[in-house]
């Protein structure tokens, strides 16, 4: 059994590879072979808890569900042609296979993701159903389970549409990527990397965080995983010099989840942006670094007056790795990600630029006998990456079954127009509300899928009020990201917490005040576009960055509560409306923020000279 699922992760892997170079298949043969390979893994590698322990021996019922996968999927790359050309004329076949296509879909994410997801797409289905029977303002006039079915079985708007699309080709060669990185070791030279730049500060494991995070994040796309990789490293080394274990399991969480945001990979999300906004890839790494940036460094800030208020002393430099030696050791895995972002600015697609990439990484490892891969290692890295895309290749055809129905009933413009009624067509208003639904719906969901759910149903409420379409869907991203790490749910926290062996709820809250700018700083560029590089000029620009720098300093350290010396509960909120005077663009509202923070910093330079004096 073992033999068989290798051999079946590893041609997923290479029919990826070949049509990745040599130009892909039609659409309902690429997107249902790359389902089909999906859904057989899903079967085999996810067992029911009603499985016997035997991994050997495969349950009767799991070998139906293989056989019908097989069947819906062979039955669309056979007839694909004829599907095309009868368009709506559905047979009873058809009808069938979709509805039995549509249910091992569910069956596979409920496996390899969880129910939340699954819960989603039950209801939109149900929705289709019974929109006779709902209130007039969401109502439709209902569609029965043959038009259902044969909308998600056999158009690309369904289980084979967008999101399945970007799996198929951007999602699983970055996928690859990741997996040839993680195979040569390069989540431990980030973090020795990031350790000997950054552990010679003041709570410099604190800082190693946050930057391997960063780094190891936007490739991943994976907040989870990069708490288990980066945080079994940094969150010993941040409770050995002296930070609460909450306290580090917080700072974790906050930056792992931001690593999701920040350029210039940003996980799987950023692909299916390009698809479903029509952006080029470029822009929107473009337009999500001044935000990232501004994220980290609030996170930075926080951390270092973390560090000064309880005196930890810094790493002495001969305790730390070689700053040369490890920029050394880097190199072969820092080069390709720079090729990726040198080639999408000569114009290479993603997936080009991921394959290219990859082959570049694959050379350069070659260079050193230790790093040097053998074919066996290649082989292992493909299985890996064919495993590490099962749950996405799911994820993916869920949400496409939740847009075929959005499309279908047109319940996304009825949303809008219960958000817009609600908030009297007032953008604050709408933007909270908004905010407010992306976290709801963004709670316990992949980033991928969350993205492609907010994507569909909050982000044209924006769009309508005249908010530019890249500000709108990065705005509803972040805060789908940032769910990861707000109470109740914070999944982000709450394994950063089994890592630090701290409380979950103090590690969640934690990592909610460590993480609070991302919920400040996309109203900041919906309300100035400058901090998204939109059609902006060099001067405001460059006032934009200082006043917005400025802004999360004042923000760092009222949540915090340091600065020269402990800040008083009334300093603290004035620090934090300092912030957003700082931030909101305007002369005026700078000037009133710098004021602020100016006579603060005098008053506690002050206290602290009269504090030293006592003692």
């Amino acid at each position: 059994m073992d033999l068989l699922v290798k051999v079946i992760a590893i041609s997923w892997t290479i029919f990826q590879v070949y049509t990745s170079a040599f130009g892909l298949f039609p659409s309902l043969v690429q997107r249902p072979l790359t389902l089909g390979f999906g859904l057989t893994l899903a079967f085999l590698c996810y067992r029911t808890k009603f499985s016997k322990n035997d991994k050997n021996k495969l349950p009767i019922y799991d070998l139906v569900f293989i056989i019908l996968s097989i069947i819906c999927i062979s039955y669309l790359i056979i007839n694909f042609k004829a599907l095309a050309n009868r368009a709506a004329a559905s047979t009873s076949t058809d009808i069938i296979l979709g509805i039995i296509a549509t249910l091992i879909v569910l069956e596979a994410a409920r496996r390899s993701i969880g129910t939340p997801l699954v819960i989603v797409a039950i209801v939109f289905i149900l929705y289709g159903f019974l929109g006779p029977y709902m209130p007039i303002i969401i109502g439709h006039r209902g569609y029965s389970i043959n038009r259902i079915a044969e909308h998600l079985f056999l158009a690309t708007e369904g289980i084979f549409g967008v999101p399945l699309y970007v799996m198929s080709t951007y999602i699983f060669a970055f996928i690859l990527f990741g997996a040839f990185l993680q195979s040569t070791g390069g989540a431990k030279r980030f973090i020795t990397l990031a350790y000997a730049l950054t552990g010679g500060s003041r709570g410099g494991p604190a800082k190693t965080a946050v930057v391997a995070s960063g780094l190891m994040g936007t490739i991943s796309g994976s907040s989870l995983a990069n708490v288990v990789t980066t945080g079994s490293f940094t969150i010993p080394l941040m409770k050995k010099l002296g930070y609460k274990p909450s306290f580090a399991g917080g700072v974790e969480a906050a930056a792992s989840s931001g690593g999701q945001i920040m350029p210039p990979i940003m996980g799987a999300a950023a692909f299916i942006m390009v698809e479903m906004t029509g952006i080029p890839y470029l822009q929107i790494v473009k337009a999500s670094f001044i935000p990232a940036t501004l994220y980290f460094i609030s996170i930075f800030i926080m951390v270092h007056f973390e560090a000064v208020r309880l005196d930890l002393k810094a790493i002495p430099r001969k305790d730390l790795p070689d700053i040369k030696e490890s920029i050394k050791n880097s190199l072969p895995l820092l080069i390709p990600i720079f090729t990726i972002i040198f080639l999408l600015m000569m114009g290479f697609s993603p997936l080009k630029a991921a394959l290219y990439s990859t082959i570049t990484m694959i050379i350069m490892v070659s260079f050193k006998k230790e790093t040097r891969l053998s074919i066996k290692d290649i082989l292992r890295t493909f299985e890996l990456a064919a495993y590490n895309s099962i749950s996405i290749t799911a994820a993916c055809a869920v949400c496409g079954i939740i847009i075929g129905i959005v499309s279908l009933t047109g319940v996304g413009l009825k949303f809008s127009q219960i958000i817009l009624t609600i908030s009297g067509n007032n953008l604050f208003i709408t933007l909270l509300l908004t905010m407010i639904t992306s976290i709801i719906l963004g709670m316990g969901l992949p980033t991928t899928a969350k993205y492609i759910v907010l994507a569909t149903i909050a982000a044209p409420v924006l769009v309508k009020l005249g908010v530019p379409l890249i500000a709108a869907h990065l705005f509803i991203f972040y805060y789908g990201v940032i769910a990861e790490v707000t109470p109740p749910v914070a999944l982000t926290s709450y394994a950063a917490a089994a890592v630090a062996g701290s409380p979950s709820v103090e590690t969640a809250l934690q990592g909610l005040r460590l993480s609070f700018a991302a919920f400040l700083v996309p109203f900041l560029f919906i309300y100035n576009l400058n901090l998204l590089m939109y059609k902006a000029s060099f001067i405001p620009l460059m006032l934009t960055i200082s006043t917005s720098l400025i802004g999360i300093l004042c923000l760092g350290v009222g949540l915090g509560g340091y600065f020269i010396t402990n800040c008083k509960w009334y300093e603290r909120g004035l620090l934090v409306f300092a912030s957003v005077s700082l931030i909101f663009y305007g002369v005026i509202t700078d000037l009133i923020g710098i004021v602020i923070l100016a006579i603060i910093y005098f008053a506690q330079k002050q206290r602290k000279e009269r504090e030293i004096a006592i003692v």
